[in-house]
């Protein structure tokens, strides 16, 4: 890293920001969490200020920073629920969260005979229709057809060689992997819980066609070993998986879990940590919460923008992170753990190349060209694995070198301007003074790479 990259780091990371008052704890959300804050004698940080929120907001909704215009506008007008609601009905919100759908169920790399953007645009046009997370699900679960033609299929055949694991991990919130080996030594969970549950795909047929992958359900006959969900249900019908997809949707773990992903895209960090790894041991830092939230998203009949626009406009979202020494103290971890303050966490890759696109005025790049440039970025492999939730990565060396070592052409605009497209505020007086002595291109070049650009705080 250049002298002007470390000294401008440390400029950033001395800049205050102000503090807003928090606003009245009285949703569900709020109500229960300032409980638990009373209860483990916590202070919440403060909301965090406009520009703050709109930045945080359009990169988890979008994908990307602001521009300056949307900045100027929102500061002219600081609607928060106004906000929400415009970033939710915009076709770039379903456009970016079926790209973070799509790693979750079957990963950033291309697997053979996946076609992973006919998935990707049949996500993105459930999410465009509002259609229920619980439809959704099922349809994944119970898919046939075939690849190149019906999106959901892909899911199936992207997962073939361990079915169970992936959708117990990403539907239940259930870790299986242990069982299928043997017993579970800490949990409810069996080797025979496993194998029941591995039955329900024994009628499951893949074959090569011409247009790709089929996947069919064969006809099964009567049989004593019938396979059993974890609930203990057996299926009454022939048409086990789709009994099996029914019976997911229907159960509570469900809900919970589709809550859980959802706080923890939007918050750093799930109401049980990990995502995936609720147990009677582990039931998270808020349980009654998470319980709430899933019974309310039951009722809503699993509409997610409306668990969206909850989890935004809940003080809990619009929280600073803690400020001061970054070092990590008992009590700083009780209060990301509870909420009452922001946990910063990094860009994932496509956060990071829609924004750099966003700020130097490029065409941001397709749903396809993202793929493969995020791919790029994380030195993966055509046949690697890696599906799983999207904030889980780490960047190698070499990725970190290509990220420094990128050519940043500089734009036709004065300081200000770079540091609004950038980082959503206007340059500190110190930041003015060091900047007299660099070029607009090195300037640019410091900015997209430092702390407070490539993280979400």
């Amino acid at each position: 890293m250049t002298t002007f990259n470390r000294c401008i780091v440390g400029a950033l990371l001395l800049a205050v920001t102000p503090t807003y008052p928090v606003q009245s704890a009285d949703s569900l959300i709020d109500r229960e969490l300032a409980q638990r804050h009373r209860t483990e004698k916590i202070e919440p940080a403060s909301v965090c200020d406009d520009s703050t929120f709109l930045r945080r907001l359009t990169l988890d909704l979008m994908g990307r920073v602001p521009t300056v215009d949307e900045l100027d506008d929102f500061l002219k007008h600081p609607d928060r629920p106004a906000a929400v609601e415009r970033l939710l009905a915009d076709p770039e919100h379903p456009q970016f969260w079926s790209q973070l759908w799509t790693m979750m169920l079957v990963g950033r790399t291309q697997q053979q005979r996946v076609e992973t953007e006919v998935l990707r645009r049949w996500l993105e046009d459930q999410l465009t229709r509002g259609v229920p997370i619980d439809q959704v699900a099922f349809d994944l679960i119970s898919a046939q057809g075939v690849t190149s033609i019906d999106g959901p299929v892909n899911y199936v055949v992207a997962n073939r060689d361990d079915p169970v694991m992936r959708l117990s991990r990403t539907f239940l919130s259930v870790q299986l992997d242990c069982a299928e080996c043997h017993d579970h030594p800490n949990d409810r969970w069996t080797n025979q819980d496993y194998v029941a549950m591995e039955r329900f795909f024994e009628p499951l047929s893949l074959r090569e066609v011409s247009g790709g992958i089929a996947v069919t359900d064969l006809g099964v006959g009567r049989r004593e070993d019938v396979p059993v969900f974890l609930t203990g249900r057996k299926p009454q019908t022939a048409a086990w998986r789709r009994e099996l997809a029914w019976m997911v949707v229907q159960s509570k773990p469900f809900s919970r879990a589709m809550v859980n992903r959802t706080w923890h895209w939007l918050m750093g960090r799930g109401l049980v940590d990990p995502v995936d790894g609720w147990t009677r041991e582990n039931k998270g830092s808020a349980p009654q919460l998470l319980e709430d939230l899933a019974a309310d998203f039951r009722r809503s009949d699993f509409q997610l923008r409306a668990l969206i626009q909850r989890i935004c406009l809940s003080d809990a979202y619009q929280r600073q992170p803690i400020q001061g020494d970054a070092k990590p103290t008992e009590k700083a971890e009780s209060m990301r753990r509870l909420f009452a303050a922001r946990t910063v966490r990094p860009l994932v890759p496509e956060q990071w190349l829609m924004s750099v696109a966003q700020v130097l005025d490029r065409p941001l790049p397709s749903p396809v060209e993202l793929t493969e440039q995020s791919r790029r970025l994380l030195g993966l492999n055509p046949g690697s694995q890696s599906a799983g939730d999207p904030y889980d990565w780490t960047a190698n060396t070499q990725t970190l070198i290509r990220q420094l070592s990128g050519d940043v052409p500089p734009p036709l605009r004065d300081l200000q301007a770079m540091y609004r497209a950038t980082l959503a505020r206007d340059p500190t007086s110190d930041e003015r003074v060091l900047a007299e002595r660099y070029s607009s291109q090195s300037i640019l070049f410091a900015l997209v790479h430092c702390n407070e650009f490539v993280m979400n705080d």
